[in-house]
């Protein structure tokens, strides 16, 4: 399973395979329910990966006392390494 795996696009397929059974025109094989029953798996596996990375980040949110730790952006009108007072750099 990668990040681009989607738990909703498992879930959809789902939905799917079980709409033809709905009103009984279609019945289940123990394979069937085996291969659902896999897919379902899957499905949930995804959805433990998402949270747990939702709690990690927000582990570290909370260590970080909610301070965003990012690059500085600096503007056209500011600098950003100013030189020394006195018009030169160190000897």
């Amino acid at each position: 399973m990668s990040c681009s795996d989607l738990v909703s696009e498992y879930l959809v397929e789902i939905r799917e395979e079980l709409k033809p059974h709905v009103h009984g025109g279609k019945f289940f094989t123990s394979e069937d329910v085996g291969n659902l029953v896999r897919r379902i798996n899957t499905a949930i596996s995804l959805a433990e990966e998402i949270e747990e990375e939702k709690r990690s980040l927000e582990r570290r949110d909370r260590l970080s006392g909610g301070r965003q730790h990012g690059l500085a952006v600096v503007g056209a009108n500011v600098v950003a390494f100013p030189g020394h007072p006195g018009g030169g750099g160190r000897a």
